[in-house]
């Protein structure tokens, strides 16, 4: 009995993803069959409408760009070739971004996939919390002659993303009511996403700020942080950017030399 529930339960289950599916489920169960098609049709319809709902949630600057129609069909297509296999519907988006890569229709727009990368990775800084921040004035009381052996930790809700395309613009230009795009699309972003206060924020920062911050969320100590970032750019000023790092809270430990283990 055990194995003909479990075979019936893996029947439904499949035919909500793939209607070719559905007779098959159908099968086992009793009762008049047009009755049942369509009570089995709303559990389908709910299972897609959860699909786009969870998809416009997490990914709504990519539903802008190519339409809520567009969308919805691809959040259907997404859905039936990507399954949640968790039961926390806020990671059910982590492979939209090679889907859209594999889209024939999406080919002549290739930043849309960055931008849904980009989204993603707004969208889990959202739900990783924000720890109380350090003041810059626990780093000035670290002796000058450390100061370049001193580590951070940041904030779990703080993140890098690099692309080609203008996707920190992108995301801005849809902040607002009157959307105007980028006119060069094609152009490097290295973008910092955070969060300030009860939402996350996204700049396009420098090539220096980039590899800095990114050293330094690998536990690199700060010196090396600082000197990568001087290779890749020569005019990177070290005191504006640290001011700008504690200013949006990124920082919530500094360990200096001695409590390094």
């Amino acid at each position: 009995m055990h194995c003909d529930l479990e075979h019936i339960q893996e029947n439904f289950a499949r035919a909500l993803i793939d209607p070719t599916k559905i007779d098959l489920a159908l099968d086992s169960f009793s009762g008049n069959v047009e009755l049942n098609r369509e009570r089995f049709g709303f559990y389908r319809g709910n299972i897609i409408a959860i699909w786009q709902q969870t998809c416009a949630s997490a990914f709504p600057v990519l539903k802008q760009l190519t339409g809520a129609d567009f969308f919805d069909e691809l959040a259907r297509a997404y859905g039936q070739n990507y399954p949640s296999r968790s039961g926390n519907l806020n990671e059910f988006g982590a492979n939209m971004v090679e889907f859209i890569q594999s889209l024939e229709s999406c080919r002549p727009y290739p930043y849309l996939g960055d931008v849904a990368g980009l989204e993603w990775t707004v969208h889990r800084c959202y739900y990783m919390g924000r720890r109380e921040p350090a003041p810059l004035s626990n780093l000035a009381a670290i002796p000058v002659d450390q100061l370049s052996e001193v580590r951070f930790r940041m904030q779990p809700g703080c993140a890098l993303f690099e692309s080609p395309w203008a996707v920190a613009d992108i995301w801005q230009a849809h902040q607002i009511d009157e959307i105007v795009l980028p006119q060069k699309l094609d152009q490097q972003n290295w973008c910092l996403i955070w969060q300030s206060g009860w939402k996350v924020e996204v700049a396009s920062i420098s090539a220096g700020s980039y590899t800095a911050l990114n050293a330094l969320l690998q536990g690199f100590n700060l010196g090396l942080a600082l000197d990568q970032a001087m290779t890749v750019d020569p005019q990177f000023s070290v005191q504006s950017e640290l001011a700008d790092w504690f200013q949006k809270q990124l920082i919530t430990t500094i360990i200096s030399p001695n409590e390094i283990p």
